[in-house]
């Protein structure tokens, strides 16, 4: 019998029972929980922009438009910003009553992470200005304060040099004042990454500019995707190259900014030394007790994959040898106005030219023109041997120049692809003499003439880095790029479990050395070619690949690998009158009248919401911008906006011939390029943007406005706004009328 009140369930009927559970089932999901059962935010009330400097802080120095505080206790920074009345803190601020576990309240007080590796190198290890600091000496400056931390736990030690400007703070750590020990070597250190940091899900219109491709813009505060957690981007580029599979990351900038609109005030974080050993990350809280954040990450040594004594299995140490040299960091405070992120760029170009010296555009290098890349020679594997393949001659190329100038586009940089003898790729790294069956010298100095003769400038495309062993030319052991696991970059042989290539795609490549290119080839061959009436050099990879090269006779880390570029482009100058580099790394900046290639879209969709023309806004009036040929657009007519929208000028690619017959070839990236089925188009947008706009190439962009839902414009010095319609639906307002994928100049 069953107990007295209590219901038998075998007398239940199943029907009953069911809706019995369903009952329970929706009871349980209607009725509001306890608060104490809800997800609760202990850190919603952390600031990281404060209106007034915290207890315990000390004045350090004052500058033009900030003064510098610091906890001489902790070493605790506040950037008082008088412009706008914000305080920037280095460590965020917390609530009195606040209580939160002791390892969350640890991070919240970290000026620095560093990460560590000992032994063996294969593990890291952690640490921070606060866990193992076992002693803190400050030094006040004149312009600042030096704080030296001991840790003698792991007998490491570094300092951290600040400075104050008129409206930024430098911070400086000088080699000779790190400490290390053969079991606590650096591998890391993020520098203040709380530095503008905002709660989980907080409610701010706060935001990060990452230099992604063209910029990359995300919001920190709200509710994210789970997918959206974290981006980290090599400046200048992945570390790790694949003759396989290129890497598609374009980062040109050491740099990225924090914006606080809601306070009225933005950081700009630009590394001024030691650029290409920086990592620019950014992550969004992904629970209560985690803040959203951005920060520069400062290298000091790599993982790098050694081979093992089994095939194509690698195993993963980090290096035993330190990369050398002083590294610093900027910190641009902006306020008011300025504070967004087309004031940041604005203040990265006043950077370029005040602090780096590099001009405006003037002259001959502000000559705005279209830039007809033209695709000349290649070779496609044989039965009997390679076998060259003709898409334009050197003869054939005067006459399409020529059905240009006829159409009205007159202003031409006329750049030559695979001229050299073999074609694209024939000889590498000879290129002398100019292939004979595309005309021989000869034809090239006539094809010169003829151009200079309709207003144009010709150019050839090179590469001094691609090198194949065939043709011999130089020494893989000394004259090759030389990875840190003492492995050549070559396709032959796998140098990391990354940089397998198939045996089908191997062709004995290798990357050279740019001091030794620069001494081997460059100062030889480009002499003959300025004696040919060649106007200037479009170099392959310049600005988009920098590498760590441990080659014997000329080792270079990778910010010097990048200089290294630099001295080249800046040769080839001196010697034809011109030169432009692929990719717009910010190296190149000053040594060169023209960028191209460059993308008009962000590569991380996961982690960035929305592009933005970071870097065009940045560099417009110091050099010449071109994105990637218009006929190989993947959508023409977005596309074709952006680079308005970017202050772009008009590029293609176009061969005499029908591009089939390059299929297979060591060129055969071209589907659409016969010149007569784009004249048309390329006559219609040399008029808007050589025409229309070519007066505005050495100006600066002075503003970047959001003038509705798709619609974007941009301000120029001398007044001229160019509005953009991305949308599907006519825009009108105060007279400015702009149809769906449409534009306006004014």
């Amino acid at each position: 019998m069953p107990a007295e009140g209590r219901p038998d369930r075998r007398h239940i009927p199943l029907a009953a029972r069911h809706l019995l559970i369903v009952f329970v089932l929706v009871l349980v999901l209607t009725v509001p929980l306890p608060a104490a059962a809800e997800e609760a935010n202990p850190l919603s009330e952390v600031r990281s922009v404060v209106e007034s400097v915290p207890p315990g802080y000390e004045l350090m120095a004052t500058s033009t438009h900030l003064s510098l505080y610091m906890d001489e206790s902790t070493g605790h920074l506040a950037i008082r910003d008088r412009r706008a009345g914000r305080v920037w803190l280095t460590t965020p601020a917390l609530p009195s009553d606040t209580d939160i576990a002791r390892n969350v309240l640890r991070t919240l007080q970290t000026d620095f992470t560093l990460i560590m590796t000992g032994g063996a190198g294969t593990q890291t290890k952690r640490t921070d200005s606060v866990t193992d600091v076992s002693g803190l000496t400050i030094e006040r400056l004149p312009a600042g304060a030096e704080a030296s931390y001991a840790m003698d736990e792991f007998g490491a030690g570094l300092t951290l040099r600040y400075e104050i400007g008129p409206d930024y703070l430098d911070v400086t750590l000088a080699e000779v004042k790190l400490k290390e020990t053969e079991n606590s070597r650096f591998v890391a250190l993020d520098l203040f990454p709380l530095l503008g940091a905002v709660p989980f899900r907080a409610d701010t219109s706060a935001y990060v500019i990452l230099p992604d491709g063209p910029g990359s813009l995300v919001h920190l505060g709200g509710e994210h995707p789970a997918f959206r957690k974290q981006a980290s981007l090599s400046a200048y580029g992945a570390t790790v190259y694949s003759f396989a599979q290129p890497p598609t990351q374009r980062t040109s900038l050491a740099a990225l900014g924090i914006v606080h609109p809601d306070d009225r005030v933005a950081v700009l974080a630009v590394a001024t030394q030691g650029a290409g050993d920086t990592v620019i990350e950014a992550s969004l809280a992904r629970r209560p007790t985690m803040l959203s954040q951005a920060k520069l990450r400062l290298v000091y040594r790599n993982l790098t994959e050694y081979p093992t004594d089994q095939q194509d299995v690698f195993k993963g140490f980090y290096e035993t040898e330190r990369i050398h040299g002083d590294r610093a960091v900027r910190y641009f405070f902006l306020a008011d106005e300025a504070a967004d992120w087309v004031g940041m760029a604005q203040r990265l170009r006043r950077h370029f030219v005040e602090d780096l010296g590099i001009p405006r555009l003037s002259g001959e290098s502000a000559r705005p023109a279209m830039r007809l890349r033209l695709v000349m020679g290649a070779a496609k594997p044989g039965l009997f041997g390679r076998r060259f393949l003709t898409a334009t001659t050197f003869e054939e190329a005067g006459e399409i120049v020529s059905q240009f100038h006829q159409r009205g586009i007159k202003n031409l940089d006329v750049v030559l692809v695979g001229w050299s003898t073999g074609g694209y790729e024939g000889r590498l790294p000879r290129r002398w003499p100019p292939d004979r069956r595309l005309g021989g010298a000869n034809g090239l100095r006539r094809l010169a003439d003829r151009v200079e003769e309709l207003g144009g400038r010709l150019l050839l495309e090179d590469d001094y880095t691609l090198a194949f062993l065939r043709n011999g030319g130089f020494f893989p052991p000394t004259d090759a790029v030389i990875l840190p696991n003492l492995l050549p970059m070559t396709d032959m042989i796998a140098s990391a479990s990354r940089l397998y290539v198939p045996p089908a795609l191997r062709r004995n490549l290798f990357f050279l050395n740019p001091a030794f290119a620069l001494d081997r080839y460059v100062m030889t061959d480009v002499p003959r070619l300025a004696a040919l009436g060649v106007d200037g050099l479009e170099l392959r990879w310049a600005g988009e690949l920098v590498l760590k090269d441990a080659n014997p006779r000329n080792p270079l880390e990778r910010t010097e690998f990048g200089q290294a570029w630099r001295q080249i482009l800046s040769t080839i100058r001196d010697k034809t009158g011109s030169a432009a580099a692929q990719g717009g790394n910010a190296y190149v900046l000053g040594a060169v009248d023209a960028v191209t290639n460059l993308p008009l879209d962000r590569n991380d969709y996961t982690f960035g919401e929305q592009t933005v023309p970071f870097y065009a806004v940045a560099t417009h009036g110091l050099v010449r911008l071109y994105g990637e040929p218009s006929n190989l657009d993947q959508w023409p007519e977005r596309d074709a906006l952006r680079r308005l929208e970017y202050g772009m000028l008009p590029a293609y690619e176009l061969t005499y011939r029908d591009p089939v017959l390059l299929a297979r070839s060591t060129y055969s990236e071209l589907y659409t390029s016969q010149y007569g089925d784009w004249i048309d188009r390329a006559a219609t947008e040399y008029e808007r943007l050589v025409s229309q706009l070519g007066h505005t190439v050495g100006q600066f962009i002075i503003a970047h406005r959001r003038l509705g839902p798709d619609v974007y414009e941009i301000e120029y010095e001398d007044g001229t706004r160019v509005a953009v319609n991305y949308g599907g639906k006519p825009f009108e307002r105060a007279g400015l009328s702009i149809e769906p994928m449409g534009y306006s100049i004014r």
